[in-house]
């Protein structure tokens, strides 16, 4: 598994749930189009702070369970209080490398959102996540294609900053574009032909949480940008990135297609 290039800060936590709150609604139709439903247990893998751990066990209800894993202890701890204060008692989580994570029993369903695109060998990782699915069972995972987001008409800002962020995560060993390769995933782990979704967010004018959620990112990522010499912090200039992406967009009446999410799911 390639290093975590977010890290687990706190500022990181908070932009990671506002994130998902950006793009859960993606999340939640390839879910309840895969067949997430009422009263399965579910294991949720690169949980973090917790946010699709709380989605899943919404979509399996009282009945069902979720378990939610993730190497953060902090990512964790976040996550077990956002759990109590919505009264779940269907979650739990666990402290551990997915891949190294051993369960008492399997599960109805797997899933995972933007978790592959952190191995280095992503059919090997899917193949072993897999082992925890019983027979039949689910298997979901949901990454991104970041290079697939776009403005119309285009924006030089909004381009370039997507390029950096790409290419902060490729020069960090993630993939960055790994939901094109969620099929090739797939075939190489031996699961088999998966049924697939595309989703994204479609934006535009100057009220679009979309300025800030790719701002938001490049924040994130901007050490690793300046340490592998993708740009400088004077360049990125992330003070004012926020604005100035608005302001690009709003000036040519520009929609904001946002990297777009890939799914695929099929039973075991």
């Amino acid at each position: 598994m390639s290093d975590y290039v977010l890290g687990h800060e706190t500022s990181e936590l908070q932009r990671l749930i506002e994130q998902s709150e950006f793009f859960g609604v993606l999340t939640r139709q390839l879910w309840r189009e895969a067949g997430l439903a009422a009263g399965m247990t579910v294991l949720d893998v690169g949980c973090g702070a917790g946010d699709t751990t709380l989605l899943a066990a919404e979509l399996v209800g009282p009945t069902g369970r979720v378990i939610g894993v993730d190497r953060s202890a902090q990512g964790l701890a976040l996550a077990r209080r956002r759990a109590e204060a919505a009264g779940l008692t269907n979650v739990e989580f666990r402290e551990a490398d997915a891949i190294e994570l051993v369960l008492e029993q399997p599960v109805d369903a797997l899933v995972g959102r933007l978790v592959l695109m952190y191995f280095r060998d992503h059919a090997a990782a899917l193949r072993r996540l897999a082992d925890h699915v019983r027979p039949g069972g689910l298997i979901v995972v949901q990454e991104i294609d970041t290079l697939g987001g776009r403005c119309e008409p285009a924006g030089e800002l909004f381009d370039l900053t997507l390029r950096r962020v790409h290419d902060a995560f490729a020069a960090a060993g993630a993939n960055p574009n790994m939901g094109r390769g969620l099929l090739g995933a797939f075939l190489r782990a031996g699961l088999g032909r998966p049924r697939m979704l595309l989703g994204s967010r479609v934006e535009s004018g100057p009220d679009s949480p979309a300025y800030a959620s790719l701002a938001g990112i490049a924040r994130t990522l901007l050490p690793a940008m300046i340490a592998r010499g993708i740009a400088t912090a004077e360049e990125v200039g992330i003070e004012t990135l926020v604005d100035r992406l608005r302001d690009e967009a709003v000036a040519t009446g520009a929609t904001i297609y946002t990297p777009p999410l890939i799914g695929a799911w099929l039973r075991k």
